[in-house]
């Protein structure tokens, strides 16, 4: 007789190569900042690596004739969708930086890095699954699971004193985690109602770029010596730069999110903490402690769990 036969396969369709592609994005923007390691406040460094996002998308949108922002164009989003656009950018690029610079003061690079990213996964999963009634997979649960005790490993190998505040550096982290998965559910939200890459990140970049403005000039006006001093043109040079690559990420997880679920994007995106592993290494010759070695191998194993999904297929028949 035949019979179905349960297949386990790797899945790597459109939408999963398009999240590899802004992991490694992600990783060379970690790259750069990590090869100048610019003195620069976070509100104004915030602001300079949007601003290439801002330019680009903003260009692309009104070069197309802007349809999808114009009342009565057959391509309108509406005022739901583009308002959740503006607020997913708002509290990914103006709350998620706030918490996670905060969350590097007191939590350290080891803790923090980590822990925003924990935080972006779960968010991913659980808000996924709450906004979107994207209902993950068992592979998926089982993913990410491996994945956050991979990146408990990667932190503590790369402890040596943690600060006083390390819990509060910790919380904020994940916070912010859990902001730039928000960012990434209303992005799949207009995704899935149409294909519109520039609208997305204009929009979204509108909704980070107007807040970061304001306190820029308002700080100018109060306390300039606060904001300036220290900067140079090198660091803005960087940051800028930064931003470019930046602009590939973030395109990079708008198209992710139009074929795959929140929970795929976010836990592919753990890979960038693999890609700035690799560079750390070959790069700048960094050490590598066994548990942070140990740390990544389960991050990648988490990710390739993640991506498993099973498939049916007919039995051969037995022989008599």
């Amino acid at each position: 007789m035949h019979g179905a036969v349960e297949r386990r396969r790797l899945h790597f369709g459109l939408g999963e190569r398009w999240a590899w592609t802004s992991a490694l994005a992600y990783a060379v923007v970690n790259v750069m900042i990590r090869a100048a390691a610019p003195q620069i406040d976070a509100w104004l460094g915030s602001l300079l690596r949007l601003i290439p996002v801002a330019a680009l998308a903003w260009f692309m949108l009104v070069r197309s004739g802007s349809h999808e922002l114009r009342p009565g164009d057959p391509r309108y989003l509406g005022p739901r969708l583009i308002g959740g656009l503006v607020f997913g950018g708002a509290v990914s690029y103006v709350i998620g930086n706030v918490f996670f610079f905060r969350a590097l003061v007191d939590g350290g690079l080891a803790i923090s890095v980590n822990a925003v990213q924990g935080g972006s996964v779960w968010g991913g999963v659980i808000l996924g699954a709450l906004m979107l009634r994207e209902r993950p997979r068992q592979e998926q649960i089982a993913g990410a699971l491996v994945i956050a005790a991979g990146l408990t490993l990667i932190a503590i190998s790369q402890l040596s004193t943690p600060g006083q505040l390390w819990y509060e550096g910790l919380l904020l982290a994940i916070a912010a985690g859990v902001c730039y998965a928000t960012a990434n559910v209303f992005v799949r939200l207009v995704q899935r109602h149409r294909a519109a890459l520039y609208p997305v990140l204009a929009c979204a970049a509108a909704g980070g770029l107007v807040p970061l403005l304001i306190v820029t000039i308002v700080r100018t006006l109060v306390d300039p010596a606060g904001l300036y001093t220290g900067l140079h043109p090198y660091d803005v040079v960087v940051v800028l730069a930064a931003g470019c690559a930046n602009v590939l990420a973030l395109a990079g997880i708008a198209q992710a999110v139009r074929y795959s679920s929140v929970a795929t994007v976010n836990t592919i995106g753990s890979a960038q903490i693999v890609f700035s592993f690799l560079a750390s290494v070959f790069l700048f010759g960094e050490a590598v402690p066994l548990l942070m070695l140990v740390g990544v191998v389960a991050v990648i194993g988490g990710i390739l769990v993640g991506q498993t999904v099973r498939s049916a297929a007919r039995a051969r028949p037995a022989a008599n």
